[in-house]
């Protein structure tokens, strides 16, 4: 395929993106607008109502506060696990990621299990304490990650430089730090708006957010306008986040080659370190331990038996969301790593953006574009949930795709296209095997974050087509307390099998 058919493509594939994920949410506050007399902005004068002004702060307060932990905690965290030799370093870097895995309602009702509503542990549990206490650790691995991968970015020559003038604490804080600030940065803007969109943790402990207003007059009155009006406040916010990582950022965040960890020598204080993380793991683990508790074999029978239908709906659609999202993520990665065209920038802005936006935005602007006499069939149909896990989390697997092919060299590219390869025969011959790995990482990411998506797949999903986040969400208001935490243990089980495979053959190979 010549470079002119190739842009072709590329400029279909991008507008195919387009109708699919952004033109629901566009076409959604458009018809805000529209009125009997014509084009009017009358409407948006509700957003001057005190009492949703006030779940907005809420909101505000809640994001700020689990923004700035997570981040100060959370690079902390992945300095300490990639450069120094604590161990099973790795383990406690899996344990700690858990939680970004489960659905976040899972983690609020294990927390709820094991303090109740008594007592002061109870009381601090229902309201912001409670709220912000779970997202921490929801979002703490976020920048851990992050950190960690830019650590993988530094020339570890420029640290040994500093080595030889001063000593370790120095070097970290005047030479290391600063290389990693863009993650740091990017990691605290994320964790804002993902914090500020959630809304089940919140509902869970009854903590009146902003989210909610949306999701209310959609689900309670089915006023397609006022969801719309209300979540323009949580639309604008993405808007500014997105401006400030674009345009404050100092520099980019792009990955090249992938550097040894220059590692620190802290044997002195390997016990106090690992005494240290053994805690931080038992927080982590202690609302599962809670779940495990409250359960037993009937209960887990039953549940298992309640429960199989909306667990093989979950594994058919996040197995079919996974192989769309590594697909289009592959291409999407390659646009982004060639730059084909211009515009190739605002690609990778729009993904962020939806990946960013909160799901009831994302749900109730697939209802409202699908739901007509010409997208029927797929307003009808599970297609529409997959096209909520496309507009969700194609980010995060383009993201993987471009990183991957920005360290294949491109020497071996240019050889094939010498020797008069195609481009189909370069993707299909050199790109797709010498990132196979990786391929598998998308589609792993892919399948776990569809398998917990909630949000989106309670507005949109069609009668009888229920998953078991779902389902564990609506039997959480009623259902036999043993029952539902047996539901949830099948829930993270279901998780974290994939995982256990994918690192046992990590192992082999």
């Amino acid at each position: 395929m010549n470079i002119i058919s190739q842009k072709l493509f590329f400029k279909l594939f991008l507008l195919l993106l387009t109708l699919l994920l952004l033109t629901p949410i566009l076409s959604m506050f458009w018809n805000t607008f529209q009125t009997e007399e014509g084009i009017s902005f009358l409407l948006y004068r509700e957003l001057f109502d005190l009492t949703l002004w006030q779940s907005f702060w809420n909101s505000c307060k809640l994001a700020s506060l689990v923004s700035f932990s997570t981040t100060l905690i959370g690079a902390l965290l992945g300095v300490l696990l990639s450069k120094t030799r604590v161990p099973f370093s790795h383990l406690f870097l899996a344990l700690f990621v858990t939680p970004l895995l489960v659905p976040p309602y899972i983690l609020a009702y294990g927390w709820f299990e094991l303090f109740g509503r008594e007592g002061l542990l109870g009381e601090l549990l229902f309201g912001f304490w409670g709220t912000a206490f779970v997202l921490f650790w929801i979002y703490l691995p976020i920048p851990m990650l992050l950190s960690r991968l830019f650590l993988l970015q530094i020339d570890p020559k420029q640290e040994e430089s500093g080595l030889l003038i001063t000593h370790w604490w120095t070097v970290l804080y005047r030479i290391t730090l600063p290389l990693i600030r863009p993650a740091i940065f990017f990691s605290f803007l994320l964790v804002f708006i993902l914090a500020f969109g959630e809304f089940s943790v919140a509902n869970f402990f009854h903590y009146d957010i902003f989210p909610m207003e949306s999701f209310i007059y959609f689900s309670a009155f089915y006023d397609f306008k006022m969801a719309t009006i209300t979540a323009v406040p949580m639309v604008l916010i993405v808007l500014i986040i997105l401006w400030m990582n674009r345009y404050l950022s100092q520099k980019k965040i792009r990955f090249h080659q992938a550097y040894s960890i220059k590692m620190i020598d802290l044997t002195m204080a390997k016990r106090p370190l690992l005494v240290l993380l053994l805690g931080l793991g038992f927080f982590v683990l202690l609302p599962l331990f809670s779940l495990v508790v409250k359960t037993d074999i009937v209960s887990f029978l039953i549940a298992l038996e309640k429960g199989i239908a909306p667990l093989l709906r979950s594994l058919l659609y996040a197995s079919i969301g996974a192989t769309l999202l590594l697909f289009f993520g592959f291409l999407g990665g390659y646009l982004l790593e060639k730059k084909l065209f211009q515009g190739w920038k605002n690609f990778e802005t729009v993904l962020l953006f939806l990946f960013m936006t909160p799901p009831t935005i994302i749900g109730v602007g697939l209802i409202y574009f699908w739901n007509s006499s010409w997208g029927g069939l797929v307003y009808g149909s599970p297609f529409i949930i997959l096209l909520g896990y496309l507009s969700k989390y194609l980010f995060l697997t383009t993201k993987i795709a471009q990183v991957r092919l920005s360290q294949i060299p491109s020497s071996m590219v240019e050889s094939a296209q010498l020797s008069g390869a195609s481009w189909g025969q370069i993707i299909g011959m050199i790109l797709i095997p010498l990132s196979y790995k990786s391929l598998v990482v998308m589609w792993l990411i892919g399948f776990i974050f569809a398998l917990r998506e909630t949000t989106i797949t309670m507005l949109v999903y069609p009668a009888g087509s229920d998953t078991l986040p779902l389902y564990i969400f609506t039997q959480m208001a009623n259902g036999e307390p043993a029952v539902v935490a047996s539901l949830c243990l099948l829930m993270v089980g279901v998780i974290l099998v994939p995982l256990v495979l994918y690192f046992s053959w990590r192992r082999i190979k």
